[in-house]
């Protein structure tokens, strides 16, 4: 998914940062438990929580509701920037 198809450049950074620390606060790093994909672990619990959070913050502060593909993207490159691997930055406007 590319992210400029539903966010401006601060939407994206407000989300990216908001669950960069939502996920340090809640240690979701931290978590050591098999990938079950059944709802129940406690990660998938922490996720769902994050998203239902994201979404309540995000129409505080821009005062209109995000796509949820929006959200669960923004949830997983939060993860891959705490872990340190490379997210591609905003370049330019999309075409």
């Amino acid at each position: 998914m590319d992210w400029r198809q539903w966010l401006d450049v601060k939407q994206y950074e407000f989300l990216l940062h908001w669950f960069m620390r939502r996920q340090r606060e809640l240690k979701l790093a931290e978590l050591n438990e098999p990938l079950a994909y059944d709802n129940f672990s406690m990660y998938d619990q922490l996720c769902q929580q994050m998203l239902k959070e994201a979404a309540i913050a995000f129409v505080e502060r821009f005062s209109e509701p995000v796509a949820p593909i929006a959200l669960t993207n923004m949830l997983h490159l939060a993860e891959l920037e705490l872990a340190g691997r490379p997210v591609k930055k905003h370049t330019g406007p999309a075409h």
